[in-house]
């Protein structure tokens, strides 16, 4: 009986054997016939879990990662190459998976980290855009992060004679009369300005972040005192769609306007830059506050 256990357990041993090796040539054929008459490339991918703000230098010492080949066709094309040297000083800015390809933003300073600020970008779904503004255009450099602003675009009305248009075109709507003509007909306007978007928070001035997400040892009256260095770097929160559609516009005349965070936004038709007529000569329109409000104090 002993016997006949022994030579059952040795043929299912070979079977087993068999059993593996016919899988392992069949998962070798499958990536041939993958990868035959293509390019392959070596990528960087994560062997195991990697908790948010884990160091690259410890990623990298315990073999986090490893180097897996695929196809050029599935290689990121901001994927990592040198993580001794890209990743150097930086963290994981989220928890990363196994399998994951390493890429460019899978690791970013550790301030970035210990601030907050892409936990408050991904709790709302946001991202960030940042521009420049002087004084004029960034309100005299009054805001603080955490306010709101409505952005505004201005753009330069060009001289043009009416019906100038070429064939097949719409002439100009907007006519532009050369000054020192006589009064009736010449429009006011150098400029057109419209709103872009209202109520959007500035996340951070410079590198000066809302209370909530800077530095918590530090006092209101420390953190005024030091102030930002550049107070003309604007970083506002938004959507990743409103983001696109703002640098599309382009950001060399955008004007930011102070709200309060109780204002309402209201959609605003564009001005009718055919109007001759300054709301300074309308009785309906004689102060910035209507005919029945009063300024405010």
């Amino acid at each position: 009986m002993n016997s006949r256990r022994a030579i059952i357990l040795i043929v299912a041993i070979v079977l087993g054997g068999l059993a593996t090796l016919g899988l392992l040539s069949y998962v070798g054929g499958v990536e041939d016939a993958i990868n035959d008459g293509q390019q392959t490339a070596e990528i960087w991918v994560v062997t195991q879990p990697i908790p948010k703000g884990t160091s690259a230098e410890r990623v990298i010492a315990e073999n986090f990662i490893g180097v897996q080949v695929v196809p050029v066709s599935l290689r990121p094309s901001t994927a990592i190459t040198d993580p001794q040297t890209e990743l150097a000083g930086l963290v994981a800015i989220t928890d990363l998976p196994p399998n994951a390809a390493l890429v460019a933003g899978n690791f970013v300073s550790p301030t970035v980290v210990a601030t907050g600020i892409t936990d408050r970008l991904e709790e709302k779904g946001m991202v960030t855009v940042t521009f420049s503004v002087d004084q004029t255009r960034g309100a005299a450099y009054l805001m603080e992060p955490g306010d709101f602003v409505n952005v505004l675009r201005r753009y330069e009305l060009s001289e043009v004679e009416e019906g100038t248009g070429d064939e097949g075109e719409a002439a100009p709507d907007i006519v532009i009369t050369e000054q020192g003509t006589d009064r009736d007909g010449v429009l006011p306007f150098d400029f057109d300005t419209r709103y872009v978007y209202q109520k959007a928070e500035i996340l951070a001035i410079d590198k000066s972040l809302p209370a909530d997400l800077g530095d918590a040892t530090a006092t209101p009256e420390e953190a005024a005192a030091a102030g930002p260095a550049n107070a003309g770097l604007i970083t506002l929160a938004m959507p990743p769609e409103a983001a696109q559609y703002l640098l599309s516009i382009g950001i060399d005349n955008l004007y930011l306007s102070l709200v309060p965070p109780s204002y309402q936004p209201d959609a605003l038709e564009p001005l009718d830059l055919g109007e001759t007529v300054l709301p300074g000569e309308d009785e309906l329109r004689l102060t910035p506050y209507g005919p029945d409000s009063e300024p405010v104090e």
